[in-house]
């Protein structure tokens, strides 16, 4: 017994010596969390209006709308290069955007929404370019500058239906 009760505690003893060597390998992944994919950017719920066959010609002449309108396409590729590249080339197409409005389409409510769309291009330009946005801000932002674009096509096709339209107004007594 006494032989059993020294063996019992070398071995206790021996297994407390020991000291257990666990290290874990952390792998650190980088990936940018705040990068958008094209993806992320086909899950974005909005409505997309196209341009009508009447309003098409006049917009084709629009060169600040259609530089506008292939930017966006592109965004909906995931390539933010028109908002990301030079100033002076993004600058020019908002004031272009503002002052070259063609003359069929010059009213109030086209103004508006024009002023919309340029405000939601220097926001999600700001957006994008800034590091501390979040993935999040930067979606907010393009479902923000994919409305005010297409709601600017909806306009410009309203006034086109509404020119098109023969009211006849009856004689007044």
């Amino acid at each position: 017994m006494k032989k059993l009760l020294i063996l019992i505690l070398l071995v206790s003893l021996s297994a407390c010596k020991k000291e257990v060597n666990t290290s874990t390998e952390t792998t650190v992944v980088n990936s940018d969390s705040t990068k958008i994919t094209k993806e992320d950017i086909s899950k974005i719920n909005y409505i997309e209006y196209g341009i009508d066959n009447k309003a098409k010609e006049t917009l084709d002449s629009w060169i600040a709308y259609n530089t506008i309108s292939s930017a966006i396409e592109k965004v909906k590729q995931g390539d933010f290069t028109f908002f990301k590249a030079d100033d002076e080339v993004f600058n020019t197409t908002l004031k272009d955007i503002e002052g070259t409005t063609p003359n069929a389409i010059d009213s109030e409510p086209i103004k508006a929404r024009v002023l919309i769309l340029r405000t939601k291009l220097l926001k999600f330009r700001e957006v994008i370019n800034l590091s501390t946005s979040n993935k999040n801000e930067k979606l907010i932002a393009v479902k923000e500058l994919f409305q005010s674009f297409s709601y600017l096509t909806l306009q410009i096709n309203k006034k086109f239906e509404k020119e098109a339209q023969n009211i006849i107004k009856p004689d007044s007594l």
